[in-house]
């Protein structure tokens, strides 16, 4: 979808277009900015997500149901869909067959280690425009914010590299990001929002996160002299 190749700036801007469909109620604002997003990008992926847009249109052109079903997956515990994008929820969960999931306690290990790793490198959510629950709960670990920051990264890496200045410990914090973070948690996540949704819209997006994810960190595998310059850095998330 998006080459590690590919300028840093057109990298970010892939993560801003996924993590704000988690974080933001859907508007027509939104749909139109995803529309044109289809018609610009490229990658044979986004296909299907044209279909779903027609739909959309289609049989939901106020956005109610679509709008609902954002509700019931991620902010109604008791609408029976209910699935927490967050990581350390996901992570925690305790799953049996035939039992209904547990899902996790908030503010896990992870949340703790994203909150710190944020306030050192400058990322704020609380100055973001989101969602307003969403903003309220201040929950570091949740699969927008994530993908805001690997955007953020992005971004810094982009300046840095237009500065001339070492991007080594930038793009070592992206490796963390996608291997200790986002691929931790979202396969799971990914699996399990496939189950509960109706309309496909919410679960795709996950999907194109995922095979993202999935992406970076094999093309940071495959360049064996930049990994091992990455690695003597010793940065962690």
């Amino acid at each position: 979808m998006f080459a590690m190749a590919e300028e840093a700036i057109n990298r970010a801007k892939g993560y801003e277009v996924l993590a704000e469909v988690f974080l933001k109620e859907p508007s027509p604002e939104l749909i139109k900015g995803i529309q044109m997003w289809t018609e610009v990008a490229a990658a044979a992926e986004l296909n299907p997500l044209k279909d779903i847009l027609k739909n959309v249109h289609t049989y939901d052109p106020k956005l109610e149901n679509l709008t609902q079903e954002y509700y019931d997956l991620f902010f109604v515990p008791v609408s029976g869909r209910f699935i927490p994008p967050f990581e350390s929820t996901i992570r925690g969960a305790k799953r049996e067959k035939g039992k209904k999931i547990k899902y996790g306690a908030h503010w896990g290990t992870q949340a703790y280690r994203l909150a710190d790793l944020y306030e050192k490198l400058g990322f704020n959510p609380g100055a973001l425009a989101i969602f307003a629950p969403l903003k309220e709960t201040k929950i570091p670990d949740h699969l927008g914010l994530e993908l805001l920051f690997m955007a953020y990264l992005c971004r810094l890496e982009d300046r840095r590299t237009k500065a001339g200045q070492d991007i080594t410990t930038v793009r070592q914090l992206q490796k963390t990001m996608i291997n200790d973070h986002l691929l931790g948690w979202l396969p799971q996540f990914t699996a399990e929002l496939v189950k509960l949704e109706v309309s496909g819209f919410y679960s795709y997006f996950a999907q194109l996160a995922l095979e993202l994810c999935r992406e970076e960190s094999i093309a940071f595998e495959e360049n064996k002299s930049y990994i091992e310059t990455l690695e003597r850095s010793g940065v962690r998330g």
